[in-house]
């Protein structure tokens, strides 16, 4: 199971906005805890929590489950992005993408285009399957490592 980095950076962005010293977050086995180290001034004792940053803080940490629930809800065989630069699923504007959810796919066919400096990069697959999920938007910049398609 892998957590979405950009949930747990906005967790992480929560706490410091919050000055809140540690949080910890449990979903399905799996426990995230983030700590702000605290700085060598003057440590305040107490401080009242205003309602509206725990209501903030709630939506925070149910963003990060659901994101762990759907991303457990798909398994299979990952394509990952082999370079950063920008997602695009179809050939050229306007054109029928290279593959749909529910497509079949053998090894080596094509799945998409990672365009990084003006080069279109073909993606293709080095499994056959069903394409299960495509995790990413046409237009969308990626980095290396983000998944872009679950085959299975």
């Amino acid at each position: 199971m892998k957590l979405d980095l950009e949930k747990i950076k906005k967790l992480a962005e929560s706490v410091k906005e919050n000055e809140l010293s540690e949080i910890t977050v449990e979903v399905e086995g799996i426990k995230v805890t983030l700590k702000r180290e605290e700085s060598k001034q003057e440590v305040m004792l107490s401080k009242t929590i205003e309602p509206q940053i725990i209501r903030n803080m709630e939506n925070t940490i149910e963003d990060v489950q659901e994101e762990i629930v759907k991303e457990e809800a798909v398994s299979g065989e990952k394509v990952l992005s082999p370079m950063v630069g920008n997602f695009y699923s179809a050939p050229s504007p306007g054109a029928a993408p290279f593959v749909k959810k529910g497509d079949k796919v053998s090894a080596g066919d094509v799945l998409c285009i990672v365009e990084a400096m003006k080069m279109m990069n073909e993606v293709k697959t080095q499994v056959s399957g069903t394409i299960l999920d495509i995790c990413v938007s046409d237009g969308e910049t990626v980095k290396k490592g983000d998944t872009l398609f679950i085959i299975g």
